[in-house]
């Protein structure tokens, strides 16, 4: 039997309204998703940069407390005497190895033990280690933390001096020293014939919102191991007073 032709169900299509229903919800789809992946990509690349940053100031840490940990006693002040490879331990020194440069010394000269002695390094573990804080060259106002190293202490001529740059956008750095009972930003080992108990390294840097107020500066205490005889006479005699009380 043939179907009647007025029952047949008519073909339609989809109308304008749901034509322009469909498109919004596609458009708000796709504003989610832009939102969402653009703002996980802000928080990938933040993440990473902060990791940089933070590994940065680690490895500059790190050269700091090998060079404080590696400390030697200052010539004039050892039994036997140091020779050439120790000099004094002043916070402004009255004669250095270490060539200035324009930038503002924040540290001794350190004579330590800190070197790598390699088949490329013609050069003994001693060298003369001294931080500055020169101008930063990005155009900002703040500066980089320059460590200068000075590695043969034997030389024909005169000794030359290597600066690397450890950090950059730094607005301030300190050394304080720790003669046992506070903390003094000055030492003269000529003076005292002594080292410090204990060096404190303080590095400020900017937040990186400038609307908030800066973070606390990182600091890094390092014990002296190392001891003249005038201080190995005055802990002896702080011990036989404790033990006489």
């Amino acid at each position: 039997m043939q179907p009647i032709p007025g029952n047949r169900r008519a073909e339609r299509g989809f109308t304008l309204l749901e034509l322009l229903i469909a498109t919004g919800v596609a458009a708000i789809v796709l504003l989610v998703i832009n939102g969402t992946y653009f703002g996980a990509l802000r928080l990938h690349n933040a993440t990473n940069e902060r990791t940089d940053a933070t590994l940065v100031l680690e490895r500059a840490l790190g050269l700091v407390q090998r060079d404080l940990a590696g400390l030697m006693v200052p010539a004039g002040t050892a039994t036997p005497p140091a020779g050439t490879f120790s000099g004094q331990f002043q916070d402004r020194p009255t004669d250095s190895l270490t060539q200035e440069f324009a930038a503002t010394r924040v540290s001794p000269d350190l004579y330590t033990t800190s070197a790598t002695v390699d088949g490329w390094s013609p050069f003994s573990e001693v060298q003369v280690v001294a931080y500055f804080l020169a101008p930063a060259t990005d155009g900002t106002n703040t500066k980089n933390l320059v460590r200068a190293v000075t590695r043969n202490l034997l030389p024909a001529q005169t000794p030359t001096t290597d600066e690397q740059v450890l950090l950059t956008g730094v607005t301030d750095a300190q050394f304080d020293y720790y003669d046992g009972t506070e903390w003094t930003d000055t030492w003269d080992s000529t003076v005292t014939s002594a080292l410090p108990m204990a060096i404190r390294f303080s590095l400020s840097v900017p937040n990186r919102d400038s609307s908030q107020s800066p973070p606390h500066p990182v600091e890094l205490v390092v014990p002296v191991l190392v001891a003249t005889k005038t201080s190995q006479a005055a802990a002896l005699a702080q011990a036989a007073g404790g033990t006489g009380s």
